[in-house]
């Protein structure tokens, strides 16, 4: 079965499991909108994939009340 996902909301972008996760969904073709805490990281996944593959968003998904804000940004 293909992989049917061509935009994927990924959090926890900086670091471990979440750009493993995400650096598989782009080999499998999806566009990934990136989160997490650290700008400096996400730059870095954001240039090492390319515009066309990725964007980036900072947030802190813990913040909880700043969530439908950020959501509807």
């Amino acid at each position: 079965m293909g992989w049917n996902y061509k935009t994927v909301l990924m959090v926890g972008c900086t670091a471990g499991l979440g750009v493993a996760m995400a650096e598989r969904m782009i080999e499998h073709g999806s566009f990934v909108i990136a989160v997490g805490r650290r700008k400096d990281r996400l730059d870095a996944f954001a240039q090492k994939h390319g515009k066309d593959k990725v964007s980036v968003s900072q947030f802190d998904i813990t913040d909880i009340d700043a969530i439908q804000g950020w959501a509807e940004g």
